[in-house]
């Protein structure tokens, strides 16, 4: 009996180990991927459908205008696409039917037998490689490049599977679609602004695109940037707001303006300005006291309004600024500690409550601020927060005559947009940040009503 129990656990065993194997042969698109890539991406098809509610057939079903799509690309497996710091960029996929899709090509682009493979292409858009279980599309940006970068694809068709730094970099993101570059890739105007020492090669941006119940969510990281320093802290929730349940627009930080004002001063313009304004009022005495949370918000949405009401404020660790209010110049009081002050017509309200510096364009909010508010729960501990209520714009332009209101007159349209509420930025780290869009409905009951809109059933 023993000898049959150990037998049935080798067998079991050998069993998994096959099924890992030959499962993970089964992605020829991902043999594709040059180790050397600087920047890798995934899109998972089946895990983005699943989540949105379909099946690959609803999605062919969708795009039946190319053709017969389905039995063609397996969009069962992940879409691969990568960059090398040689410049050469490229898509891999899996193939179910190397014939079927080459009849789907064949009325848009010329195909071609060469190296074992066969090649797809199409005046300088681009280059295609085919083979009987994969694909590979390569941009080409003029005929001279052809040779030197069908060579490259031989090789990289040809290759084992390699290990790709980037792609695991990849990986580790949550989400139907995430991706990897190597810092190396970007701009070097952008590279300087990056702490001193930095090496770029090892330093990567992670993201991901994730699918939630009611949201669709966008995240990022910075990995490999230890050093980062911003002038900002955890948001404590202590800051002044409009009084609403939650403004139209808002963006919360948590700073020291001691040490913010040095970034300024490194604008041209802003220099410009911050020299001119304090010729009338204390500005940099006033940005030096600001410690601690910062809010800048517009409680509400009007565009009867020419210019709508916008709210300043900021958590103070002194107001001596105040001593010398009473030589500020085109300023007058209002109150102990609130004033007044007229630029080219335009009135700018500002003052200290309870510790804290408003200011704002509208006397209604001068006159009604308030402490705390929905948002402030959303924002604490995070290094930035900010939140805009996009079910609002959407339903100001169908309020108002216009194209766009007359496209949202049909009642499915209109169900559809108006299923979006706010779009909200957050960061928990100096490295990090997500990015959301939020519905009031279930993203799977948003998409099916986009389907039936599309197919008409």
């Amino acid at each position: 009996m023993k000898k049959v129990v150990i037998a049935l656990v080798v067998l079991l065993l050998a069993g998994v180990v096959a099924y890992w194997y030959f499962h993970r042969d089964n992605d020829k698109a991902r043999d594709v991927l040059p180790q050397d890539a600087t920047a890798a991406m995934v899109l998972e098809p089946a895990e983005l459908a699943s989540e949105l509610g379909l099946n690959l057939k609803d999605i062919f079903n969708l795009v039946s205008s190319f053709g017969d799509v389905e039995g063609t690309i397996d969009f069962t497996k992940p879409v691969y696409a990568f960059t090398t710091e040689s410049g050469l960029g490229g898509i891999s996929l899996n193939v179910e039917d190397a014939d079927k899709l080459q009849k789907l090509i064949e009325p848009f682009a010329a195909i071609e037998e060469k190296d074992g493979f066969k090649w797809i292409v199409k005046g300088n858009d681009g280059i295609g490689c085919l083979d009987k279980d994969k694909m590979l599309l390569c941009n080409v940006t003029s005929p001279s490049q052809w040779d030197g970068v069908r060579e490259e694809m031989v090789k990289l068709m040809k290759q084992s599977r390699q290990d790709v730094p980037a792609l695991e970099k990849a990986k580790e993101q949550k989400g139907v679609f995430h991706a990897s570059t190597a810092l190396s890739n970007i701009p070097q105007q952008y590279a300087a602004s990056l702490p001193a020492g930095t090496d770029l090669s090892k330093a990567f941006y992670n993201c991901g695109l994730r699918i939630e119940k009611k949201a669709l969510v966008y995240s990022s990281k910075l990995e490999g940037i230890d050093n980062l320093t911003l002038p900002l802290a955890p948001i404590k929730g202590d800051m002044l707001q409009a009084d609403a349940d939650e403004p139209f627009a808002w963006i919360c930080v948590n700073m020291k303006g001691e040490e913010l004002l040095p970034y300024l001063r490194k604008v041209d313009e802003i220099r410009t300005a911050l020299l001119g304004l304090n010729m009338f009022v204390d500005l940099d005495m006033m940005i030096k006291a600001i410690d601690g949370d910062v809010m800048l918000a517009m409680p509400k949405l009007d565009i009867r309004q020419s210019m709508p009401g916008i709210i300043f404020t900021a958590t103070l660790n002194n107001a001596d600024f105040l001593k010398n209010a009473d030589d500020w110049k085109q300023v007058s009081r209002r109150g102990a500690n609130d004033f007044v002050m007229n630029q080219d017509g335009l009135n700018i309200f500002f003052g200290v409550r309870n510790g804290k510096l408003y200011l704002t364009n509208s006397q209604e909010l001068a006159a009604n601020t308030t402490a705390g508010g929905a948002s402030l729960k959303a924002a604490k501990g995070k290094y930035l927060a900010a939140s805009i209520n996009a079910g609002q714009i959407i339903q100001t332009l169908i309020s108002n005559p216009s194209p766009m209101s007359m496209m949202l007159a049909i009642p499915q349209i209109r169900d559809l947009v108006n299923a979006v509420d706010r779009i909200s930025l957050n960061a928990d780290s100096p490295q990090s940040f997500e990015l959301s869009v939020e519905t009031n409905k279930p993203v799977k009951d948003i998409i099916q009503k986009l389907q039936s809109l599309l197919t008409g059933k």
